[in-house]
């Protein structure tokens, strides 16, 4: 086809004509013309002056009802997204409980298939992943130079001991923290953790909390703090060890590669970036497939053994114990609400870092080498196996092929490696596919590069909450396609003045439950190229 610029020039001039027929050459005719009239509605993401790139995992699992009482946009999580792991590996929304994924399985990375074509890079290193924990199991340190980014070069400021102040603070809506200062005895096999004060006047106060990112989950164990007087014996300690400690859950809705980076590595970066590798993480709750699949980022936030906190026999002392973990929002950070001022572009920063991936100055693939005339940017193509997928995907794979990409889908087994996964989409310039999980390996893109986010009939309440807003924060371009209902296969099950067409505020006010039924698990996209057209030049022109 030659480069995207001649092939922007043979649709305005109309020689793809001869290319495609006349069929889908009206279809694109109409898609450039109407470029004016839509490109307003696209928001131009930051401009960044450097180059991030985040892990986003599987989208081959089946997502669950969770119980959660939040029904705010952007304070509860994606239903569509609860999965646990199944034998068809698809995402679905539909299961009425909330299920753990199974112990000892690792999950699939994007959305079932094989991965090919990752291209290799001066540079690169991979990094391997240490085995799954049973009691006690160091992961392998990964030794080399010190982050240069922002979020890697803050001292950590040894804590002190609180005058008065309670230990626990139960007060946000997303989580529980307590934060020990002082002499602090982690007991794992009674799941607890013991406050010393210096003077022993303390009332003897004590807290249950479930030490994750999301508190409201009924099915994760609790950890006892309790502050202790001068008439309760102290435990001796049978270690000591001179860094801080986190104790925090895992379980919750992990398995599903959003609730993964939302749940559990956000909120841990959070927490534990600051004491620049000089923690101890003690796990609750533990899934051994988690720490094997994300060891890499585990590796770049601690240099000592993880600890299997429920199989833990020991008394371990600390001088600084974290219980719990912070979380802002879902798949995001506020700089306001962290001590260290950390953004979501410093958490991709730190994701690049852990996985070798090409520094930040490094342009977007197609950018770094665009004299090629043969080079076309890259685009990433999500397409789901169950649920929201692509019923014409030929036709999308044509349409992104003419309008100057080299599509590469993303079709990733239960056995693919992440860390060639990871590589695969840090050599592509955009991703694109309908909401869903899948979406979140958007984390891997490199600054700059560009998310094309299809959203299906009746969600578009949660889209820019869940995908949107976190790309903009993280550095990528941001493009939103809303189908319309003729690009639904809804308006062929229900016709139009069924009050799922024509009226879908009303479906929304009736409850979750009838959204993820309706508009997440029975719909399919017949993606309208002319009508999507203006999408594709809009992300064209952002790379190139």
């Amino acid at each position: 086809m030659g480069s995207p610029k001649a092939a922007k020039s043979m649709v305005k001039q109309g020689i793809w004509r001869h290319r495609v027929g006349a069929p889908f050459a009206a279809v694109l005719v109409a898609a450039v013309l109407a470029v004016v009239v839509f490109s307003g509605q696209f928001a131009q993401g930051p401009n960044a002056s450097s180059q991030f790139t985040t892990v986003l995992l599987d989208d081959t699992l089946r997502p669950v009802r969770d119980k959660l009482d939040s029904t705010e946009i952007g304070g509860s999580p994606n239903k569509e997204d609860l999965a646990t792991v199944t034998s068809d590996q698809e995402l679905d929304a539909g299961n009425p409980e909330p299920k753990q994924a199974s112990q000892g399985t690792t999950p699939a990375v994007g959305e079932g298939g094989t991965v090919t074509g990752v291209p290799t890079q001066k540079g690169e290193r991979s990094t391997g992943g240490s085995e799954p924990l049973e009691k006690e199991s160091p992961l392998l340190d990964q030794e080399g130079e010190e982050a240069t980014a922002k979020s890697g070069s803050v001292p950590y400021t040894k804590c002190t001991p609180p005058t008065g102040a309670t230990l626990c603070d139960l007060s946000n809506q997303r989580f529980d923290i307590c934060e020990l200062c002082g002499d602090a005895r982690t007991i794992g096999q009674s799941s607890t953790v013991m406050y010393v004060p210096q003077s022993l006047t303390s009332n003897g106060e004590e807290w249950s909390i479930r030490a994750q990112s999301r508190k409201n989950l009924p099915w994760i164990k609790e950890v006892t703090v309790k502050s202790l007087n001068s008439s309760q014996p102290k435990p001796s300690c049978t270690s000591r060890h001179a860094m801080p400690a986190i104790v925090f859950a895992l379980g919750g809705l992990t398995a599903n590669v959003w609730h993964d980076f939302s749940d559990v590595l956000v909120p841990l970066f959070l927490t534990a970036r600051q004491f620049n590798r000089e923690v101890q993480l003690l796990i609750t709750n533990n899934q051994p497939w988690f720490i094997k699949k994300y060891s890499a980022m585990f590796n770049h936030l601690t240099r000592h053994n993880i600890i299997d906190f429920d199989a833990d026999d020991q008394v371990r002392c600390y001088p600084h114990v974290i219980v719990g973990l912070r979380s802002h929002r879902d798949l995001g950070i506020d700089p306001n609400s962290s001590p260290q001022n950390f953004t979501m572009m410093d958490f991709r920063l730190f994701v690049r870092e852990a996985y070798g991936l090409p520094a930040p100055e490094v342009d977007i693939p197609y950018r770094a080498d665009k004299d090629d005339p043969d080079k076309k940017p890259r685009i990433m193509l999500i397409d789901r196996g169950k649920t929201r997928r692509f019923v014409n995907a030929p036709d999308v794979v044509q349409g992104l092929d003419w309008f100057g990409f080299e599509v590469v889908k993303a079709d990733l087994t239960i056995d693919s490696n992440l860390d060639e996964f990871v590589h695969l989409v840090d050599s592509c310039d955009a991703i694109m596919g309908v909401h869903g999980a899948g979406l979140t390996n958007m984390v891997f893109l490199r600054s700059g590069a560009v998310l094309v986010h299809i959203v299906p009939y009746g969600i578009e309440f949660m889209a820019d909450g869940f995908y949107g807003a976190p790309a903009r924060d993280m550095g990528l371009r941001h493009v939103q396609y809303s189908i319309s209902p003729g690009e639904s296969t809804l308006l062929e099950k229900y016709g139009w003045n069924h009050t799922v067409i024509k009226d879908p505020e009303a479906i929304r006010n009736s409850g979750w439950e009838k959204v993820g039924e309706l508009y997440m698990s029975k719909q399919d996209i017949v993606l309208n190229m002319t009508r999507f057209g203006p999408s594709l030049m809009k992300a064209m022109e952002f790379v190139i």
